[in-house]
């Protein structure tokens, strides 16, 4: 049979369509022309990104993944080596004022590539320039995105792989060249040694470009493209060297095939999942599906402003219906509900709390660009509408590129009270002011992502407080953290084994260690109470010293000391912070040590016979408590300004009653309040408190002299 011929009018080939109708209207695209409109993107986006870049460590990773890598060592799982080479590269700039401003730039610059890369995109493939503009737009001023490209995390660098895996694909679908495909297969695999939810747009994006362009590669174009793809993957040998180095921050022991592989694999975490599920803990065995899904795509509309996923609905819509865009559009659509299904079956992280929900939205940037990109097929599809219905708009693009920068403007207003990371000092000032506190040669215990890796940055890159050994309470049942505390301070000494109910706990940790005083700042674990023997707890400030029961201090001494560990620390700047923010979360913290504090020095009134100096203070610091978590009317404490209400613990209550009772002894004002107190940890207590039966009594008792007698 002999070949069939083509039509005159039609082309074999869709890709060669587009790229010949692309060659005209490249050229009549006006002053923004294709390669200018994305450069725009970027610089615009990154001038926001570093006029709102935080200056220091914030929450979350942000603390370990730049001490990590800058100490040269290796980052949590599954490694990070890409983020932790290019964080390296990115400390060395001589710009900024701290290492931690010049590795949060990191995550700007990338971050602004992502985004003029989706500019390019969709710059290309609708040749509109406005839809491309406006597509970075929405997308770069998103609140999600927007939040993670201010701080150092490996986000922004994930999501620019996305970008460059996209804009390559589309290359490819247009002009079936071997070297986009190449070049796909690589930057495929390099994203793999960054974050491994990339696989999710990767694979399929890979694989559509190997069968759209299977003739032009033949056997050994695929052949060199999966070489690529693995010679990618050659970051991963970073982590080999960075375990065997002497860098105090560094996770695992990856001098083992068995090693290495459990920490890339993530197999602490559990592998296929974002953590282990445990009773009441913040993963969970199902139920998180739906939740997920829905703070994955019913959030995107506030996220993009509203008008977004709307415009990437009408793009969908409009694609289905041209046979020549249908197969190019469907693929997007098909990786986007890829990657949705995909981690929504996956995660298992609870969305009962807001801190866990904040946790989840980082992973909600990989599908926010993909709706970006069908927002800006949408805004294409709008235009050509538009300019059908009214000509004239042709000629006068400057109300769409109006249109534009009131978009962006306004997103900036509505997202900048989240996003904006400028003046958030909240752990930097904290950690400086606990350090601060802490005697010298000190052994402190943190715990908590949200500490552990500002105290690392700390300590580690500038260099406060070197006399101090940090350890962190979660990896001390490690088998791999022992061994590489002992060999960077010979001087310690730290139990064999790992810390636990079958190790060793905290008692023989101070006993081996009497020349260096034990400071835990946040807490240690409730079943750990051996401490009690031969010790006490004396909180101050943002600490919690375990001392000798011989060197207690009197309570002039310990108040003393009080006031000077707080220094001119203040919490509001944590307290008003963002709902369900690592930052709240460490204001928390603070109100719980001030409880702390408070039921301490209550401690020293009842153990004195109730004398009111001491009880005074801890009323002081309790009622400042209240005031700091929405006030309470029944005892007339008024909240603070822009104070939200936080629930507080039944302690705070019981000893606000307690204190009362001791001052109405006193003064008979406060006995009406010890009631109220009461009866607020009445309602709070948990049924096994010791002290409920005698609260209750006199509540009870109190409301029986009340009623009348018949």
């Amino acid at each position: 049979m002999g070949k069939r011929k083509s039509s005159p009018g039609k082309s074999r080939n869709p890709g060669s369509r587009i790229a010949d109708a692309g060659t005209a209207a490249d050229r009549a695209l006006g002053p923004l022309s294709i390669r200018l409109a994305p450069s725009l993107a970027f610089a615009v986006l990154l001038m926001l990104y570093v006029a709102t870049l935080a200056p220091s460590v914030i929450g979350g990773d942000s603390g370990e993944l730049t001490s990590s890598a800058l100490t040269g060592g290796v980052p949590h799982p599954p490694g990070y080596p890409l983020f932790a080479m290019l964080a390296r590269l990115f400390a060395a700039l001589p710009l900024g004022h701290s290492p931690a401003w010049r590795v949060n730039l990191l995550s700007a610059v990338t971050t602004a590539t992502a985004a003029a890369l989706l500019c390019s995109l969709v710059q290309t493939w609708t040749k509109n320039t406005l839809a491309g503009l406006l597509a970075a737009a929405l997308f770069g001023t998103n609140s999600n995105v927007w939040l993670h490209a201010v701080s150092a995390e490996v986000f922004g660098l994930n999501v620019m792989f996305v970008a460059l895996a996209f804009w390559l694909w589309h290359h490819v679908e247009r002009t079936l060249r071997r070297r986009h495909v190449f070049a796909l297969a690589l930057a495929s695999g390099l994203a793999m040694c960054n974050h491994h939810t990339f696989v999710f747009v990767g694979v399929p994006l890979v694989l559509r470009s190997f069968w759209v362009a299977r003739r032009a590669l033949g056997i050994s174009g695929i052949v060199v493209a999966i070489a690529l793809g693995l010679a990618g993957l050659l970051p991963y040998a970073y982590l080999v060297f960075a375990s065997q180095s002497s860098a105090a921050v560094s996770w695992g022991d990856l001098g083992t095939v068995d090693g290495f592989l459990a920490h890339i694999l993530r197999k602490n975490y559990g592998t296929f999942s974002m953590g282990k599920a445990s009773k009441d803990g913040a993963f969970v065995h199902e139920g998180t599906f739906f939740p997920t899904l829905w703070h994955m795509l019913g959030y995107a509309f506030p996220r993009f402003l509203w008008v977004g996923p709307l415009l990437a609905v009408f793009g969908l819509a409009r694609g289905a219906r041209d046979r020549q865009e249908r197969r190019l559009v469907g693929v997007v659509a098909s990786v986007l509900g890829f990657y949705v299904v995909a981690y929504c079956l996956l995660s298992n992280l609870s969305t009962a709390a807001g801190l866990y929900v904040t946790v989840l939205e980082r992973f909600f940037i990989q599908s926010d660009f993909m709706l970006a990109v069908l927002c800006g097929l949408g805004a294409a599809a709008l235009w050509r509408w538009l300019v059908a219905r009214r000509p004239w708009l042709e000629c006068r693009r400057y109300f769409g590129y109006a249109g534009v920068g009131l978009v962006f403007a306004v997103a900036i207003a509505v997202h900048a009270g989240k996003a904006n990371q400028r003046e958030n000092r909240v752990f930097a000032d904290f950690v400086t002011t606990a350090l601060a506190s802490v005697p010298p040669n000190a052994i402190v215990i943190t715990m908590g992502d949200h500490l552990t890796g500002s105290v690392f940055y700390f300590r580690e890159v500038e260099n406060l407080r070197p006399d101090v050994i940090h350890l962190d309470r979660e990896l001390l049942g490690a088998s791999w953290y022992g061994p590489r505390k002992r060999r960077l301070f010979p001087d310690l000494y730290l139990p064999q084994g790992g810390y636990g109910k079958h190790g060793w706990n905290i008692k023989q940790l101070m006993d081996g260690n009497p020349r260096r005083p034990l400071v835990v700042i946040d807490r240690l674990d409730t079943w750990d109470q051996s401490w009690k023997d031969g010790y006490k707890l004396a909180t101050n400030g943002l600490v919690h010293p375990i001392v000798p029961v011989s060197e207690f201090p009197e309570f002039q001494e310990w108040r003393r000391r009080d006031r000077r560990a707080l220094g001119s620390y203040d919490i509001m700047p944590a307290l008003l912070s963002a709902e369900g923010s690592w930052e709240l979360i460490l204001a928390e913290m603070v109100l719980t040590t001030q409880a702390g504090r408070a039921h301490l020095a209550l401690l020293y009134s009842t153990e004195n016979g109730n004398v009111p100096e001491p009880a005074r203070m801890s009323l002081d610091l309790l009622e400042d408590v209240i005031a700091k978590t929405g006030g309470d009317k029944d005892l007339k404490i008024a909240a603070l300004p822009g104070t939200r209400r936080i629930s507080v613990g039944p302690v705070v209550w019981k000893d606000l009653g307690i204190g009362y009772e001791i001052l109405s002894q006193f003064d008979p004002a406060y006995t009406p309040r010890v009631e109220i107190a009461f009866e607020k940890f009445v309602k709070r207590s948990a049924p096994d408190d010791p002290d409920l039966p005698k609260a209750r009594e006199y509540v009870e008792a109190r409301r029986a002299a009340r009623k009348p007698r018949p």
